[in-house]
């Protein structure tokens, strides 16, 4: 029989290290953040502790930690977006993957510990220090940010892809922002201009757009 201690201490160890990944995700505002990556990482510890208790003949203890790997596909994909030609969502996903694999070792065996907790430092590394990095490249991709005020009732994100689009502007993302006139939408978009494309010149085809009530580069 196990003690207390010895199904308490794993769980907490990887609820600890589950929220030191998800702590980046929340701070970016992903929707996968701090709570998903902590129950992800206790539930795949869970699992591994529960494929190391089964005993018997007729039992095979790596099945479960099989279809925690296998499972964990499905929550990545919930967070995977295509919009306007561009995939969002993919690095969440893979900070899932990672996050049940972490959960998944500190279960299995207290000599994997280590390896566990190693590997949480690299995934947050990667995940602040990379985070800088491109910052920095999308300077250098001439990377802006667009803000849009649209008219509530009628679509307006399709007709503005159809547009950026035509122009050979990459969107790189779409978020929704608050707003403080009613019957208004405002949004907020990531836009990679090629190099023939000047910021004015995108910034008069939007305007353009019927359903555009203001359109400004933050």
């Amino acid at each position: 029989m196990s003690s207390f201690w010895d199904v308490l201490s794993p769980l907490l160890l990887a609820c600890l290290l589950g929220a030191v990944v998800g702590l980046e995700r929340e701070l970016h505002g992903r929707p996968a953040g701090l709570r998903t990556h902590i129950l992800l990482s206790m539930g795949a510890a869970l699992f591994g502790m529960v494929s190391v208790g089964m005993k018997g003949a007729n039992t095979d203890p790596t099945r479960i930690a099989a279809q925690v790997v296998t499972g964990i596909g499905f929550i990545g994909a919930g967070t995977i977006i295509h919009l306007g030609g561009t995939v969002r969502g993919l690095t969440t996903a893979a900070s899932i993957w990672a996050t049940a694999a972490i959960g998944l070792a500190v279960g299995l065996h207290r000599q994997y510990w280590v390896m566990a907790i190693v590997a949480t430092l690299i995934a947050f590394l990667t995940l602040t220090l990379v985070h800088l990095l491109e910052g920095f490249l999308r300077l250098k991709r001439r990377v802006r940010e667009l803000e849009v005020v649209a008219r509530e009732d009628e679509a307006v994100i399709e007709p503005l892809l159809d547009i950026l689009s035509a122009m050979r502007v990459d969107v790189q993302s779409v978020r929704t922002l608050p707003t403080l006139l009613p019957g208004t939408r405002r949004y907020e978009l990531s836009l990679d201009l090629p190099a023939r494309v000047s910021a004015q010149q995108v910034l008069g085809r939007v305007a353009q757009c019927k359903q555009v009530i203001e359109v400004k580069w933050d």
